[in-house]
């Protein structure tokens, strides 16, 4: 049996979900729309704010703070759940589009969250699949070193 998930209102979470099987999905660009418009939708029903993010062809990264009354595995339900309907509808598919469950960890102080979101947007560059930051389009990097606004609607603070 697995533990369930403990959280605490308004601390930070560093999560991560991966593919079924690892499938390369989000390395199409509609897939990484659908994910972050869900993501969107879903940050105003449930009152959560996303820290720093980034979307790899076969998982993604990011950051959470839950501030209402939906904890961060019924947050992730949702996203994941309404993704997956979607992405099988698009494609004309049915199955699992990600993997049951997710990893967490609380994140305890502002060195360790710098140190998190340092580790999420250099997750391209690890993974070779560009030479510069900058270049990845699915990454709060840009939002923080170049202020492109691009994903504002995502990362801007909307619940304290």
């Amino acid at each position: 049996m697995t533990p369930k998930h403990y959280y605490e209102k308004n601390h930070f979470y560093f999560i991560t979900t991966i593919t079924e099987k690892r499938r390369p999905i989000f390395k199409e660009k509609i897939s990484c729309d659908l994910l972050i418009n869900l993501i969107i939708y879903h940050k105003f029903q449930c009152s959560y704010n996303i820290k720093a993010f980034v979307i790899m062809p076969d998982h993604i990264h990011f950051i959470i703070q839950h501030m209402g009354k939906d904890n961060i595995s019924s947050i992730m339900k949702k996203i994941k759940g309404n993704f997956s309907r979607y992405y099988n509808r698009m494609k004309n598919t049915s199955g699992t589009v990600l993997q049951k469950g997710f990893y967490d960890s609380i994140i305890r102080d502002k060195r360790q969250l710098y140190e998190t979101m340092e580790y999420i947007h250099k997750n391209p560059a690890k993974n070779q699949l560009v030479s510069n930051l900058n270049e990845y389009e699915y990454s709060s990097y840009n939002y923080y070193c170049k202020e492109d606004n691009k994903f504002a609607l995502m990362l801007m603070d909307t619940f304290e």
